[in-house]
């Protein structure tokens, strides 16, 4: 017979995987409810259980006081401002974020100890097989239309109810696996990739090699820049202690092989059913004797690119206004900084154009640009300026005191780089907030790398 506490933790154990699980299917929604919302509110509600014992009386205080600060410019903004319910849902969540960010944390700084760390990282081998081989099978699938979950859940960019974009026509076919963009797949599937690897003592180079195919698929120039961090690590850790990961090396060399050369889908199934759609275009891609007319390339690699810039201009521009205000509002700044230009163009494009076009199409866009700027909200895909313009200084300040804690407390080995470097992973990621994933993650490498006692444990 199990005790009481030895069922409690195999719920948790279950539960905690359960939820990543959930979180990883990312491209699907069930009721108009996102797949990965309900993975991460299962891994916020387990934490509810151990409420009590997670926090000290100081650090109930602190979380108190900043989630104070946080919701007083929301508060701020729903009195003073008309909203509308969509609105309200994004506020709500922006700070459910945050609150189970922090709860998801100290739960699993309190959970990850001893046969509980041990039997999760040996269960990460299987969620790593089971997401990389349906990578694979998608990658596949995308290219020879087989069979694919229909990806249900609208598209990261800026229309609302758009598809998921699976087709490139002038760039080689990108791996993507359940989530709604390849970068996402990084996001997610990479930490728990090097958390094993490095844990692990064994020679596990068919994994390395197998999720190196999987990630490196995606193409990912975000995958390409971490994947030279590790080499780095990886390398200096060999200077100073003579002993060589050579699982790292067999996943940072598949990574990059499979990320650098990619295949045309149109080369390998001209029918497809998306390239029957651009049926010309592909004859000439394939044939190579004209130029393709630039206005025909899907060119979302490039927009996502300039997106970034554009948000970092923006954030540099505004740093004499760094204030706490609501998620809302920098939003609502944010869209009107990047649509200063095209809303010129439509003013002086719409002056001249016919009368009967204003009178019927007056909200009709004619001429050239990005027009969804004026209409969608767009995403700051950075989570420093995201949370910096949201919580003004007091984020950049909470992010000092914490990293001079941390660096008075602790000795930089290469014990703590690994764990800062994970760290550092999500800062530069392209998802702008914090979540109850982040925490989980964060929480596991602070016990692997941090907590002496755990971090010589062999798995």
């Amino acid at each position: 017979m199990l005790s009481m506490r030895e069922n409690k933790e195999k719920i948790y154990s279950s539960g905690i995987l359960l939820s990543i699980v959930l979180i990883f299917f990312d491209a699907y929604e069930i009721f108009s409810i996102p797949i990965s919302w309900i993975g991460m509110a299962l891994l916020a509600l387990l934490t509810l259980f151990e409420f009590k014992t997670m926090f000290s009386k100081n650090q109930k205080q602190i979380l108190f006081y900043i989630l104070l600060v946080i919701l007083i410019p929301q508060l701020f903004f729903l009195y003073f401002f008309q909203t509308d319910n969509s609105q309200i849902i994004y506020l709500i969540l922006r700070i459910f974020n945050i609150v189970s960010f922090a709860f998801v944390l100290m739960f699993s700084i309190n959970y990850f100890k001893g046969v509980n760390i041990t039997s999760f990282i040996k269960n990460l081998k299987y969620v790593i097989y089971i997401f990389s081989s349906l990578t694979l099978y998608i990658f596949v699938a995308q290219i020879y239309d087989l069979f694919e979950p229909y990806r249900n859940r609208s598209n990261t960019n800026y229309f609302n109810h758009s598809e998921q974009s699976i087709f490139w026509l002038s760039e080689p076919h990108r791996a993507m696996g359940t989530f709604r963009e390849p970068v996402l797949l990084i996001t997610f599937l990479l930490p728990l990739v090097l958390i094993y690897l490095y844990k692990n003592n064994e020679k596990i180079y068919f994994i390395s090699f197998f999720s190196g195919i999987a990630l490196g698929l995606s193409r990912s120039n975000y995958l390409k820049i971490f994947c030279v961090v590790i080499l780095i690590y990886t390398l200096i850790n060999y200077f100073l202690t003579k002993e060589i990961k050579i699982q790292f090396f067999v996943f940072v060399l598949t990574a990059f092989v499979f990320s650098t050369f990619g295949v045309l889908e149109c080369n390998l199934n001209q029918d497809s059913v998306e390239c029957l759609e651009y049926e010309e275009d592909i004859s000439k891609i394939i044939n190579r004797d004209s130029v393709i007319d630039s206005n025909d390339i899907d060119e979302s690699l490039v927009d996502v690119g300039n997106d970034r810039l554009n948000v970092l201009r923006y954030f540099l521009t505004s740093l004499n206004d760094v204030r706490p205000t609501s998620f809302l509002e920098i939003n609502i700044d944010l869209q009107k900084y990047s649509s200063v230009e095209i809303n010129e163009e439509m003013y002086f494009s719409n002056r001249t154009l016919p009368k009967y076009l204003l009178e019927r199409y007056s909200t009709k866009n004619f001429g050239t640009g990005n027009y969804s700027l004026t209409e969608y909200g767009i995403n700051f895909q950075n989570l420093f300026v995201f949370y910096t313009k949201a919580l003004g200084i007091l984020f950049p300040l909470l992010l000092f005191l914490f990293s001079l804690d941390f660096l008075t407390k602790q000795k930089i080995n290469l014990e703590t780089s690994f764990f800062l470097l994970l760290i550092l992973f999500f800062f530069i990621g392209p998802v702008e907030e914090v979540n109850s994933y982040y925490g989980l993650i964060i929480g596991l490498t602070y016990n692997l790398f941090i907590n002496k006692e755990f971090v010589n444990e062999k798995i």
